[in-house]
């Protein structure tokens, strides 16, 4: 074994074992049900820990994460995640993030079925804490219309880190590692609670242009 080989190996287990907390953590929250939902994490430049097809997310082991390359090809382990292609679309097209989380939450998720776009409702701190907030057009899942709805949201919002897929989910992602898109998912439930909650006390407060981009400012790194 090289070096180079050995330091991969490295990297894969230690990765394999944060994908395995991100799922427990999901799982104890209400937030990763049954055998739904999905996570991944890129390693090097073109390798890709998924995890695997038709288990419970969160109570897998290591062996139930694939590794493939960024054409879908497995390279080690079980048949990877049906939503692979959507995983995939974010990694060619973004190729400054790391970590992937999938799931449906039943907040968050209750908007994705609704005519409801919770990015106009957003509190400045959670956009803050997640970056820019985006809802895709619907798409069956599964499908090769799922890629093409999440890559057309790319292009419209390139700071998109947080999507609601319409009728379907949630998709969060980060440029740090696989916990910081968790902590992603989990503030945007929170924000759909919290939006949902203004609902019931007669409406929520729409950021208005100024506003916005008075919090898209302070996203550039400007301070005042």
């Amino acid at each position: 074994m090289t070096y180079d080989e050995f330091i991969m190996k490295q990297a894969i287990r230690q990765t394999k074992a944060d994908m395995l907390d991100v799922g427990k953590r999901l799982a104890e929250r209400g937030l990763l049900i049954g055998k739904g939902g999905n996570y991944s994490v890129r390693i090097g430049e073109d390798r890709i820990l998924l995890t695997a097809s038709g288990f419970d997310k969160g109570a897998i082991n290591e062996t139930q994460i694939s590794l493939i390359d960024l054409e879908g090809n497995l390279l080690e382990g079980l048949k990877p995640a049906q939503d692979i292609r959507m995983h995939l679309e974010v990694y060619r097209d973004m190729p400054e993030i790391r970590a992937i989380v999938h799931s449906h939450p039943p907040i968050s998720t209750g908007f994705a079925m609704s005519n409801y776009h919770v990015e106009r409702f957003m509190m400045p701190e959670a956009i803050l804490d997640i970056g820019g907030i985006d809802t895709t057009e619907f798409a069956v899942p599964t499908t090769a219309e799922v890629p093409q709805c999440v890559g057309a949201c790319i292009k419209k919002n390139p700071r998109v880190r947080a999507m609601i897929l319409r009728g379907h989910g949630v998709l969060c992602f980060s440029e740090k590692d696989v916990m910081d898109a968790c902590y992603k998912l989990e503030c945007l439930e929170a924000v759909c609670h919290a939006v949902l909650t203004t609902k019931i006390l007669g409406g929520a407060y729409e950021l208005n242009e100024k506003e916005l981009s008075g919090v898209n400012r302070v996203l550039n790194g400007e301070r005042w």
